[in-house]
């Protein structure tokens, strides 16, 4: 049975490795689009992207049998993300161990995402990903109850172009 939890200081490298291991994944099957072809473990501003998450509060981890299988960051959107018309809860990161593939763990960490959002009183949950690999993840998320809002494309990012898709949920019905 899965479990969810808040995330650690401890469970950094943990983290780490399931960004590592879905890296692997995707290169395999030749989508560097998304995260690129090199782990996170090592790499100094990923890993001081994790340790902001965890240590901001608002990620949590799965695990299913002491072993953490997927985690889900929550907070504030990004500075690329066009400001929400209503209060929301923003899913910063979400991945999950594809050894575990079909057992609905980002299923379970995005239902905890809604509840807290719901808990916290806010209108929507809101979610970016990247809308490569003819869309595959943004389809995803809609099948998890998100709406597509804007795309967008990060023209800076380091390698090229980045084209993502911003999601919500909305919850203002379920706040009636």
């Amino acid at each position: 049975m899965i479990t969810i939890r808040p995330a650690g200081t401890g469970d950094i490298a943990a983290v780490l490795g399931l960004f590592d291991r879905a890296v692997e994944w995707l290169v395999a099957r030749g989508q560097t689009g998304q995260w690129g072809d090199q782990p996170w473990t090592g790499d100094p501003q990923r890993t001081a992207l994790v340790e902001r998450l965890v240590k901001a509060g608002g990620t949590r981890v799965a695990v299913l049998d002491g072993t953490i299988v997927g985690t889900v960051s929550l907070g504030s959107a990004p500075t690329y993300a066009p400001p929400a018309p209503v209060s929301e809860l923003y899913v910063e990161a979400l991945v999950t161990d594809r050894a575990h593939k079909g057992e609905r763990i980002g299923t379970a960490l995005l239902l905890q995402a809604r509840e807290e959002a719901l808990a916290a009183g806010v209108a929507q949950l809101r979610v970016d990903c990247w809308a490569g690999a003819d869309g595959a993840l943004v389809r995803y998320y809609e099948r998890e109850g998100f709406t597509r809002d804007v795309g967008f494309v990060v023209e800076d990012h380091p390698r090229g172009p980045w084209h993502g898709q911003i999601l919500v949920q909305d919850l203002q019905h379920a706040l009636a």
